[in-house]
């Protein structure tokens, strides 16, 4: 079976071979191969113009052996059960791997947030607490942002559910907006955590930052961040992207550069190009050139990042991969093919499951935030990120080394592991 199976097949069969290595039994097994509850509802409602329309909605809690149900809400007019299931179970194995007392779950809805009005916006998501609220709340299962929705969207859902159940309830999402008990660093959390990573990689290989080339695919939230922590470290950006392509010099590209103008223009090349007509001379000055995404993947360098879209490595380029370090920040980028590709050709793949996983360990420390009443500094929010992030790495590497498996076989093994543990605590399997 080749990468176009689907989301929760790539992850299935991760999981297959990690639960082999591990010697489970059948029953425990079977507690992983499924969801514990996948809830689906569609929901209706009136837009602008007086019409009735209905979006399907999806809430997967994938295990809560370990703790509350923990995942994101995404809006995507390709959303489905499928895609939301895969995201639960790597959020399920994601809490274990970086050892926070949660569980994994996701939640979606099928739209286009991009057309709709403010009105409607927020009626869809004070609708989605009021489809799902049974299944919701701070003991059971706590949300977050995802694909497509903010802090405004997690605010309009938490005063939806104070509203429905007559509570007071910080603690029942994060992501919130700062002024609405939200936490300090949620906002570069994915990427800082993964920075942490790399740069403590980096350091265990004597390698130096200034002699490193990095191509950061997805010019959005986790990657522009990470792009910019990069450049101020002293690694040489040579290639970004967005939706639309990318850019690309050997020399280097100014982080602050790129997002000045993409923020005026909608596009990482739009210092350059308006649609498909460039200034070939300002480009050829400044020793910039554009590419495709896909090309973008396969260009020289010493570490790639894949900030943007699932499934974007596959077994047709991962043989034409010049990096020799992969840091997942997208969730899923990395097809099984192309992982077994990578490991023979002993190309470092740090996985998803820790490399972004310091976006749920802040929201973590939210959620602790929201039901202690307390309010921690950037300070020790960075500090504990750092903690957290690194000892999972550490344990990873550990297992690595000890197993001799790739990075992302490691983290299953920890993550699956973790969570069998706390299934025979709880008698659920002998």
């Amino acid at each position: 079976m080749s990468s176009a199976r689907t989301p929760y097949q790539r992850f299935i069969k991760n999981l297959k071979s990690t639960m082999d290595m591990l010697k489970l039994s059948p029953a425990e097994k079977k507690l992983f191969l499924e969801p514990q509850h996948s809830h689906e509802k569609t929901i209706t409602m009136t837009m602008d113009d007086g019409k009735n329309k209905s979006f399907p909605a999806f809430r997967v809690q994938y295990n809560n052996a370990r703790g509350p149900y923990k995942g994101g809400i995404r809006y995507h007019p390709l959303a489905d059960k499928d895609e939301v299931m895969a995201l639960a179970a790597l959020m399920a194995i994601k809490t274990a791997v970086v050892g926070i007392p949660m569980g994994g779950a996701k939640g979606g809805i099928q739209c286009d947030p991009k057309v709709l009005s403010k009105r409607e916006l927020q009626e869809l998501s004070r609708a989605y607490v009021r489809a799902f609220q049974e299944h919701l709340g701070p003991d059971i299962d706590i949300p977050a942002p995802d694909v497509n929705t903010t802090p405004a969207i997690m605010a309009w859902m938490r005063d939806e559910y104070e509203k429905r159940t007559g509570t007071y309830a910080p603690a029942m999402i994060t992501g919130k907006p700062l002024s609405y008990d939200g936490s300090r660093g949620r906002d570069t959390a994915t990427a800082r955590g993964g920075f942490f990573i790399l740069q403590e990689l980096i350091e265990g290989e004597a390698l130096d930052s200034k002699n490193l080339r990095v191509v950061v695919q997805g010019f959005g939230n986790a990657g522009a961040v990470m792009a910019h922590f990069l450049h101020d470290a002293g690694y040489t950006v040579v290639a970004v992207s967005d939706s639309h392509g990318g850019i690309y010099s050997p020399d280097g590209i100014d982080p602050v550069r790129i997002e000045k103008y993409k923020n005026k223009t909608g596009t990482v090349a739009g210092e350059y190009c308006r649609g498909s007509v460039c200034d070939t001379q300002k480009m050829k000055m400044d020793g910039i050139r554009q590419v495709s995404n896909e090309e973008l993947l396969e260009l020289p360098c010493d570490i790639l990042i894949p900030a943007a879209l699932d499934n974007v490595i596959t077994e047709k380029n991962a043989k034409n991969i010049k990096a020799k370090i992969i840091l997942e920040l997208a969730n899923g980028p990395t097809s099984p093919e192309a992982d077994e590709i990578l490991q023979k050709r002993k190309i470092k793949v740090i996985p998803d499951v820790l490399a972004n996983a310091g976006g749920v360990t802040v929201s973590y420390f939210e959620w602790t935030q929201g039901r202690s009443g307390e309010q921690w500094t950037d300070a020790h929010v960075d500090a504990e990120l750092k903690r957290v992030i690194l000892t999972a790495y550490k344990d990873v590497r550990r297992e690595v080394h000890r197993d001799k498996v790739s990075y992302r076989q490691a983290a299953f093994i920890v993550g699956v592991r973790r969570i069998v543990e706390a299934m025979r605590v709880r008698g659920w399997v002998e």
